[in-house]
């Protein structure tokens, strides 16, 4: 995917960079550059669209310029986040350090629900409506896709709500009471058994099952519409 991303340098100054350099005054917008670079080769949102607003630096701050390249780092226990404080400073004959204020907007398309869904409804292709939106302000994520077979929604989802993966769930691939082929490995044995469902189960899930022969309860992963792995 291409991507691009369009950084905003919030700064403003009564005085021009030249006059800063010839004063021996660190540029303010350098100091901003320096932060905005490290942000984008570093936050979660690579694949999106990005926009990096610095916030701004007093303009009554006057650090020594720097006879060194200017590092950028982050703070003791701080991640990259849709707001982030990203450090800035100097290691040459006059040292010093700076905070800044830095967001990050990310734009891409998410899944928003066309209409209500009721809990237990089917959601499609048809239910949906692809938008772009800031997801870096998405506290849950979104759901990417909804596979081939759609998925069944697991409570209501209002018109106009970000498909979240909490709102969905893959539907039922083993339906309870449904006779099964039970499979354990057992050292480099493969063992076939016959089971029966004693719940409903979507691929990949977890499920209980008997054993018929026995009559004992097992646990294990449904791996196909008829199969499930003893584990």
């Amino acid at each position: 995917m291409i991507w691009r991303v369009a950084i905003t340098i919030a700064l403003l100054s009564s005085v021009c960079p030249s006059t800063l350099a010839s004063a021996g005054v660190e540029s303010a917008q350098r100091i901003s550059a320096t932060a905005s670079q490290f942000i984008a080769k570093r936050h979660p949102w690579q694949n999106e669209n990005t926009r990096i607003t610095v916030g701004e630096l007093d303009p009554r701050t006057r650090l020594a310029k720097c006879s060194q390249r200017l590092q950028a780092f982050l703070p003791p226990g701080a991640s990259i986040r849709r707001r982030t404080t990203v450090g800035v400073r100097c290691e040459g004959v006059k040292a010093w350090k700076v905070y800044l204020p830095v967001t990050i907007a990310a734009f891409t398309k998410v899944m928003v629900s066309k209409h209500p869904i009721a809990a237990g409804q089917r959601v499609t292709e048809a239910d949906i409506t692809w938008t772009e939106r800031d997801v870096s302000s998405l506290s849950y994520g979104y759901q990417k896709g909804l596979g081939g077979q759609g998925m069944l929604s697991r409570r209501s989802i209002p018109q106009g709500a970000v498909i979240t993966a909490n709102m969905l769930e893959a539907p039922a691939m083993i339906k309870r009471g449904q006779e099964l082929k039970l499979i354990s490995r057992s050292t480099a044995i493969n063992v076939s058994m016959k089971g029966r469902a004693l719940q409903d189960a979507a691929k990949g899930a977890r499920i209980r099952v008997e054993n018929i022969s026995s009559g004992k309860q097992l646990e294990g992963i449904v791996i196909s519409g008829n199969t499930v792995r003893i584990e």
